[in-house]
């Protein structure tokens, strides 16, 4: 019977010990566990910190958990919504930076590495995901699965896959492949915290008509008319019949600037 919540557990000891290596724990770290499960990863994990945050959605699973692991006195077992989760909250400055962990639920990936992302008190993170949603992450201009996802994930983190992981590694086995790979936060940022808004409007333009160039699906997304979008572009060295997937991060976050100031000149014209 497939759990309620649609979790497919890891029960390959094996990964869990490569997950677990590739965090590089220390004794004096504060990690954080998203969706514990069943547990593959939290007792060892527990023992290898000194102050863990597990947090599971599923009521009865973390109850068993808790009861489990009662001994474990670094262990925290947080019932609770991640995406609802109130990092300031739950780790107080003295706790940071966090090192995370997760086998991460296929549905909602991107939610949660938009949820954690853009929050300044992780360090380093290893997650188990969907293999094709990996290959997304880790891509590179001019590859097909170059996209939102990629931009919104390299603009916070380097990315590494680790290990590629096949479906008999859970309970029940999903229909794909997995790969654990490994986020290290980016130290200096390519773009201003406060133009964060700005870069992620111009992707969803760039990217909203993917099969269309770049002047098209910011002129379709935006209500500019293609005339002064081509201009623009020209202005900033960029092709007015180059395609979203063509341009790096680093352009899109120098591009991020002057499209705010942009339309809200044309908003004003």
């Amino acid at each position: 019977m497939r759990p309620p919540l649609g979790q497919h557990f890891l029960q390959d000891y094996k990964v869990a010990k490569t997950i677990l290596a590739a965090a590089e724990l220390k004794p004096t770290d504060t990690a954080l566990e998203i969706g514990p499960g069943k547990g593959v990863l939290t007792e060892t994990l527990a023992g290898r910190v000194r102050r863990l945050v597990a947090i599971e959605l599923d009521l009865s699973l973390a109850e068993k958990l808790k009861h489990r692991l009662a001994a474990k006195p670094s262990l925290e077992i947080v019932r609770l919504d991640f995406l609802k989760a109130d990092f300031a909250a739950l780790f107080p400055p003295a706790d940071q930076p966090v090192k995370v962990l997760g086998n991460l639920p296929y549905a909602i990936t991107s939610p949660i590495f938009e949820k954690l992302l853009g929050w300044p008190g992780w360090e380093t993170g290893v997650f188990l995901i969907q293999r094709e949603v990996a290959e997304r992450i880790a891509s590179g201009p001019g590859s097909r699965a170059y996209g939102i996802l990629t931009l919104a994930v390299q603009l916070f983190a380097s990315v590494e896959t680790i290990l590629q992981v096949p479906p008999g590694a859970f309970a029940p086995p999903p229909n794909v492949f997995s790969s654990v790979i490994r986020l290290r936060r980016k130290k200096t940022s390519v773009l201003p915290p406060e133009m964060t808004d700005d870069f992620f409007n111009l992707v969803h333009g760039a990217f909203a008509h993917r099969r269309k160039t770049i002047a098209n699906s910011l002129a379709f997304f935006s209500g500019i008319k293609r005339a002064p979008i081509e201009a623009w572009l020209s202005r900033h060295k960029i092709s007015s019949t180059a395609r979203a997937e063509t341009i790096a991060l680093e352009d899109y976050a120098k591009l991020a600037v002057a499209w705010s100031i942009f339309r809200r000149e044309m908003n004003l014209t």
